[in-house]
């Protein structure tokens, strides 16, 4: 009886190593690439309001209201790198919140989701005049 049960341990091992492979691989398989959502050749400058921020893992996100060619606005979303990186690049949430309400301009590479208004940002110049990068250069391939 005693030498059944070792027997069995290996295979409860691998059964439990295997399961939590799965468990942990489930968070990575869901984190994007660029070009899955966004389009490198079609970057642009926008400016805007600044009406919210988003200051979270894995991206953060803040939003503009727009106007567009016809003077009717509309709310943007751009996704940053992460918080950590943009702590390490010298920028804080507090850049954002002393902005918002200000009108700046942010470079961005457009989604390829014709259902919103959305994009990757490069760069924003804030109302203050600094530029901050908050992406990778896609367009020039700086990823």
């Amino acid at each position: 009886m005693r030498h059944r049960v070792l027997l069995g341990l290996p295979l409860v091992f691998c059964l439990f190593t295997g399961l939590l492979g799965l468990f942990m691989a489930a968070p990575a398989s869901a984190h994007h690439t660029f070009s899955v959502e966004y389009d490198a050749s079609k970057c642009s400058d926008m400016t805007g309001t600044l009406t919210k921020v988003d200051w979270e893992n894995p991206h953060v996100y803040f939003y503009l209201d727009v106007k567009d060619t016809d003077n009717q606005v509309a709310s943007w979303s751009f996704e940053a790198v992460s918080v950590a990186y943009l702590k390490r690049s010298g920028i804080q949430k507090q850049d954002f919140v002393d902005n918002m309400g200000k009108v700046v301009t942010v470079r961005a590479c457009l989604g390829k989701s014709a259902s919103g208004k959305r994009a990757a940002a490069e760069t924003v110049k804030l109302a203050d005049g600094r530029t901050v990068r908050v992406g990778s250069d896609y367009e020039h391939g700086q990823n």
